[in-house]
């Protein structure tokens, strides 16, 4: 005679997962101060903010389907520092964070063959928008 043995399935025991609330997506930026310039072929800019040491700036710009060359820079008090540089950019998003007092900012050209309408968004901490 065999023996047969018999094996019963229980179902496994499911714990369900504490649910955890949806990620609340970040507040958009305030901005403070705003700019729109238009750059014609070969044409550039300079607008910077007055910043203390450690504060950090919000910032938003755009060339409007279009690209500019860029230097993303920073001097007072004797001291310089270049904190990046582009060719050919669309826009960019970021914050700046001033190394040292003094100013801080951008400059732009165009290098393609038609205008480029710059727009740029500051928010965050800073002293005051400088430009032409």
């Amino acid at each position: 005679m065999a023996l047969l043995e018999s094996t019963a399935v229980v179902p496994a025991q499911t714990t369900a997962a504490p649910t955890q609330p949806a990620p609340v997506p970040a507040p958009a930026p305030t901005w403070r101060d705003t700019a729109t310039v238009v750059l014609q072929p070969g044409e550039g800019i300079e607008l910077k903010l007055s910043m203390t040491e450690g504060e950090t700036a919000i910032f938003e710009w755009t060339a409007n389907g279009s690209v500019l060359n860029h230097d993303t820079h920073g001097d007072g008090n004797g001291q310089s520092i270049s904190y990046v540089k582009g060719r050919g950019v669309a826009g960019e998003t970021g914050t700046l964070t001033a190394a040292f007092t003094g100013n801080h900012g951008w400059f732009w050209r165009n290098r393609t063959s038609d205008p480029v309408t710059l727009d740029l968004k500051l928010g965050g901490s800073y002293d005051r928008f400088i430009r032409p």
